[in-house]
């Protein structure tokens, strides 16, 4: 795997060198803009709309546009020399509870790969924050952005995910669901708590779940390539509009799943 950056963990007076990589990867199938007559793939030019030409990469540089619609050019010698003591160090500032952090904060996971002089201090680190329940907060700048990031014990490592900042979280505007929801009665709070319970597992799996979008598109994919048609499923429908009702059936579904997978499985 390509090492995206290479620095060093702090925390205390321990400094643990690292380098961070990528932990996950897209499996979704892509797509390219073509030609509906001829299936040719289309070419997107790069064109100057002050001199009406094309421009080649190594012209091409980053701008801000100001409000009033002015330009700020920013070269990439420019970004790569900010001051940013977090470029090269991801200074653990504290410790807190794993499920302290609201998941909505959550941005994008890496691993982090010990250098070899490390390996002691790297694994000490793991340790303790399995041993004491804590993950650690801190700072890291990857392509000149610097995010808030979250260190925590991953199978035989330790992963770090990038953290979005508090201003980039939109404030939920759920007034009207306050102020004019109907309160749900009794029976149906117990019966939704009932459901919830019948539902719920000790852990999760991820690999009990499918991609059916993507399973869906390589099945057309492949129709196409032998001219086949595919099935297409029934929309599925409203049992009923009765709340009650709706979690009555519910209920008796889910416990009768149950009581079938406790069958195949005893």
């Amino acid at each position: 795997m390509r090492t995206l950056w290479n620095g060093v963990i702090s925390f205390g007076l321990v400094a643990i060198p690292v380098g961070l990589v990528a932990a996950t990867e897209s499996r979704s199938i892509s797509f390219r803009q073509v030609h509906r007559s001829d299936g040719a793939r289309v070419r997107h030019e790069r064109v100057c709309t002050a001199e009406d030409r094309r421009v080649p990469w190594e012209e091409i540089v980053k701008g801000y546009e100001l409000p009033d619609g002015r330009m700020v050019v920013m070269t990439e010698d420019e970004l790569a020399e900010l001051p940013l003591p977090s470029a090269h160090s991801i200074e653990v500032a504290e410790f807190v509870p794993a499920g302290a952090v609201d998941p909505i904060l959550f941005d994008r996971s890496y691993f982090l790969q010990p250098h070899q002089v490390a390996l002691g201090a790297y694994s000490l680190l793991r340790d303790a924050m399995t041993d004491t329940g804590r993950v650690g907060l801190g700072r890291v700048a990857i392509r000149t952005r610097e995010r808030l990031a979250l260190l925590r014990p991953y199978g035989p490592g330790i992963s770090l995910v990038t953290l979005l900042w508090p201003d980039e979280v939109r404030e939920p505007d759920f007034g009207w669901l306050t102020d004019q929801a109907p309160q749900p009665r009794e029976q149906e709070q117990r019966m939704a708590e009932q459901l919830v319970l019948s539902l719920s597992s000790t852990t999760f799996d991820p690999t009990g779940y499918r991609d059916h979008s993507r399973e869906a598109l390589q099945a057309l994919i492949d129709a196409k390539l032998t001219h086949r048609q595919i099935a297409v499923p029934e929309p599925r429908t409203q049992e009923t509009a009765d709340l009650e009702e709706a979690l009555r059936v519910s209920l008796d579904q889910a416990r009768q799943a149950r009581t079938a997978g406790q069958r195949g499985t005893g």
